[in-house]
């Protein structure tokens, strides 16, 4: 096979990654769990206006599954750290604490906590649509992709061996197919970690109903108890 062919097959592979790299990237900042990438999401801009990279004014570290843990190098970035933070995910619960230093010397540690929002009906929806879109709009950049560069290798193989033919169509097509399959697992995946939220949700609010059952059962039961009591002691004949 000439190597342009292999250029050109080689070239539709690159675009076609990028595509599904980006999609990658992209359900990440979908945030069901705490994601390393939705830091890398949005700049710090301080109080000369100047931007910046989180990874240098804070320290960053996953604290559970759902929760973020933002140590600033300076307290004065704080503010700046946590506009950044809520211009790229309002959707965020963000708290603070400080922690004492070991240190005389040195200032205690504030803390920037980022929780991931509880996945409700609402939100669970919400994810669902836009992992969708997102999808949709990759895969019609792979279909679209696919057809130019399937146009462009016939174009190419004007007067090429039926081998040579055969076999540069049947490697375009598995690059396409691979990327196309890529894409679909990224979206399966991400529509079950949605769906394991969703559920996580479900059984945290069954449970807290359940307590506020229970709760309620035991001081009905009290109320019943005191007010047998109550009954029994005002029956009794004075001495």
């Amino acid at each position: 096979m000439r190597k342009s062919i292999g250029a050109l097959i080689n070239e539709m592979k690159s675009k076609m990654s990028g595509y599904a790299v980006m999609l990658q990237y992209r359900y990440m900042n979908l945030c069901v769990k705490a994601e390393p990438a939705a830091l890398l999401s949005f700049t710090v801009t301080d109080d000369e206006g100047e931007e910046t990279n989180l990874e240098e004014v804070a320290s960053a570290s996953l604290a559970n599954d759902y929760q973020f843990e933002i140590y600033p190098h300076d307290p004065k970035m704080v503010f700046a750290i946590c506009k950044g933070i809520k211009t790229a995910h309002p959707e965020f619960k963000m708290d603070t604490r400080t922690e004492e230093s070991d240190e005389e010397s040195e200032e205690n540690q504030v803390v920037i906590v980022c929780t991931m929002p509880e996945v409700n009906k609402d939100r669970h929806d919400v994810l669902i649509d836009g992992v969708d879109t997102l999808y949709d709009q990759c895969k019609a950049k792979l279909d679209a992709n696919h057809a130019s560069y399937k146009t462009r290798l016939t174009a190419k193989l004007v007067g090429a061996s039926e081998s040579d033919i055969q076999e540069a169509e049947d490697e375009l097509e598995e690059v396409y197919k691979m990327h196309d399959d890529t894409c679909l697992q990224y979206k399966e995946a991400k529509v079950k970690e949605i769906e394991e939220a969703y559920q996580r949700y479900l059984d945290e609010r069954k449970q807290r109903q359940e307590a506020a059952d229970e709760r309620a059962a035991a001081r009905g039961e009290n109320a019943k108890t005191q007010y047998r009591v109550n009954q029994s002691e005002g029956g009794q004949s004075p001495e």
